[in-house]
């Protein structure tokens, strides 16, 4: 049960990501999310990992886990990966 919710709740937390950047960026969403998704699957690829694990590997880079924008936009990415709305 404890799993599940943990689950739901980083779920939640990343739709609200790409929610927030898609009001934030409007009509420039497509384009600023495209890096971030391209970042995401690249690293997918090269270790043979799923999204979110590798999300979560990205995320602990200095980089990005200092930077409020980066880290909003990697996981709206990941939403847009895994359910696509642009």
């Amino acid at each position: 049960m404890f799993f599940m919710e943990t689950e739901i709740k980083i779920a939640a937390k990343l739709y609200k990501c790409r929610d927030t950047a898609k009001r934030f960026f409007r009509e420039e969403y497509s384009e600023k999310i495209r890096p971030w998704k391209n970042i995401i699957l690249d690293h997918q690829k090269r270790f043979s990992l799923e999204t979110l694990p590798s999300v979560l590997e990205l995320s602990s880079f200095e980089s990005i886990r200092d930077d409020g924008m980066a880290t909003m936009l990697l996981m709206a990415a990941a939403v847009e990966i895994m359910e696509p709305s642009v």
